[in-house]
């Protein structure tokens, strides 16, 4: 930016009106700022007009914060057909976790975009190897080496998390899956429920167990030197975006459900329940989760 030189006061110097008006005539230029002195990063956004490039946002608290897992919540595995009602994300006292977007709730326009995002810190436990059960879908067969069959997790079995929205008042009572999104309750062959991958656009994904094995030998699998990892605690993400027809949200919540599985039917991709899995152990495999956070975005196009 251009910079202004004018000399310092100086000691015993006469300080007149017509001297200080010189030096505020100095700060006060017609068109001093113009796109040669100042570019867009000189400008701090936040402090620019309200309403002009983030219309609104808001935050909300996930389940409940416990720092050393003293307290969680627990969802236990479906081993139903079909499938159990998911899980709604709630606090110790079963309130659920909404993000309120108020009694007027917002609407999102032509022009805007709505930007979702959330976290939740998870645990999937189970006992035994539900794996190995006969029908699930979570499993390979591997010849052995002392001339058997060895079944192997192909660790691809996971939970879901996914949010919901209400379009309909302020009360709350009506939350739907969210546009790209279903609820993985759809029979698409045989007795087998899911979702097809094109409806699992705000689906976040939290693998259940990984096992894996040493020492193969030509294509055989050691039985011995079977290892599963148990993937403890952890932080999961994920994040949903709209833009469409203009519409007015009240509020949002966060479904979990399991066990699932991928699958292909005809060609089509699938995240299948593996109700097989979920059935096995005692207790049936579980997820335990404490707190996260949900944010809201709602922008401006252009």
């Amino acid at each position: 930016m251009s910079r202004i030189n004018r000399g310092r006061i100086t000691d015993g110097q006469d300080i007149t009106a017509s001297d200080l008006n010189d030096r505020f005539d100095d700060y006060s230029q017609a068109g001093a700022l113009n796109a040669f002195n100042v570019r867009d990063a000189a400008i701090d956004l936040p402090q620019v007009k309200a309403d002009w490039f983030a219309r609104d946002s808001f935050e909300a608290t996930l389940g409940e914060f416990s720092l050393d897992h003293t307290s969680v919540n627990t969802v236990t595995a479906s081993s139903s057909t079909p499938p159990a009602a998911g899980h709604i994300v709630q606090d110790f006292g079963g309130t659920a976790s909404v993000l309120n977007f108020g009694l007027s709730g917002v609407t999102i326009g032509t022009g805007d975009v709505l930007r979702v995002y959330w976290d939740l810190s998870v645990n999937p436990t189970y006992n035994g190897t539900p794996w190995t059960a006969v029908g699930a879908l979570g499993q390979y067969v591997f010849n052995n080496t002392t001339a058997g069959t060895t079944t192997v997790a192909t660790s691809g079995n996971v939970w879901v998390l996914y949010p919901q929205w209400d379009v309909t008042s302020s009360a709350l009572t009506n939350f739907v899956d969210v546009p790209g999104q279903s609820d993985f309750t759809t029979n698409y062959t045989g007795s087998l429920y899911g979702n097809t991958l094109a409806q699992c656009e705000a689906t976040t994904v939290i693998p259940a167990w990984v096992q894996f094995f040493a020492d193969a030998s030509d294509g055989k699998v050691n039985a011995s030197k079977l290892y599963d990892s148990r993937i403890g605690w952890r932080g999961v993400s994920g994040a949903w975006h709209y833009s469409g027809l203009a519409t007015t949200v009240y509020g949002m919540r966060w479904i979990i459900r399991g066990l699932l599985h991928p699958d292909q039917n005809a060609n089509v991709n699938y995240l299948a329940y593996d109700t097989v899995a979920g059935g096995q152990g005692s207790p049936n495999p579980q997820l335990e989760y404490t707190s996260g956070k949900a944010s809201a975005i709602i922008m401006r196009l252009g």
